[in-house]
């Protein structure tokens, strides 16, 4: 009889003490961190590599303005997106064309205010750029075949990716990218209350023999 009465207290159902709200609060917080980090970690890897394909495909780069001569609309610090070897002849006035200057390193991006076809090839055009923060045309005409063509640009833009190519802040990003995966797949802590399921049922205890 009393084998009968162990095993029928053993079969009744345990209650479970749950922790007060403000540990489930507590708790609660870390996830949700983390499951926010995470999705911020994969919408940057799905940008780039959108970007990358993009960048591929249509042949577009960045353009990055270092001076003020194209202000107010792209000031100094700003990124443009440019389309690689735009033929001369589909240009128009008015494009935004970085175009390579003689003697010098880097490149110049202004706007056309001026296209001349050049005699002997049809495929040349002479171009007259200025800035848009710049009283005068520049000096010389560029005589171009092709030239990158800015189609879109974000003020300020530029003073970020010019901070990411750095090798200090680099190697912070990714330090920090790689703590992060590393914390999303630690084991979570045993959560208080809760029972643990590799215990043996209560409905057949294993100290309990029955004939």
């Amino acid at each position: 009889m009393a084998l009968i009465e162990r095993a029928d207290a053993a079969a009744r159902p345990r209650r479970i003490r749950r922790p007060d709200r403000a540990a489930r609060t507590r708790r609660g917080a870390g996830p949700w961190i983390k499951e926010l980090l995470l999705t911020l970690a994969g919408l940057a890897g799905v940008i780039s590599m959108g970007w990358f394909a993009a960048s591929s495909i249509f042949g577009l780069t960045v353009v990055i303005f270092m001076t003020g001569s194209m202000a107010p609309g792209l000031p100094t610090g700003s990124a443009g997106i440019a389309v690689n070897d735009v033929p001369a002849a589909s240009l128009s006035v008015g494009d935004i064309v970085t175009v390579p200057r003689e003697g010098r390193d880097l490149p110049v991006t202004h706007r056309i205010i001026a296209i001349d076809p050049v005699p002997g090839a049809p495929a040349t055009r002479s171009l007259t750029l200025q800035g848009d923060a710049n009283a005068t045309p520049d000096r010389e005409a560029y005589m171009v075949e092709t030239v990158q063509r800015t189609v879109f640009g974000v003020a300020g833009a530029g003073f970020a990716l010019r901070a990411l190519q750095t090798p200090l802040l680099l190697g912070a990003v990714t330090l920090l990218v790689a703590l992060l995966v590393v914390w999303a797949f630690w084991p979570a802590p045993p959560v208080a209350g809760r029972p643990n399921r590799r215990r043996h049922s209560p409905r057949y205890p294993a100290s309990e023999e029955f004939p």
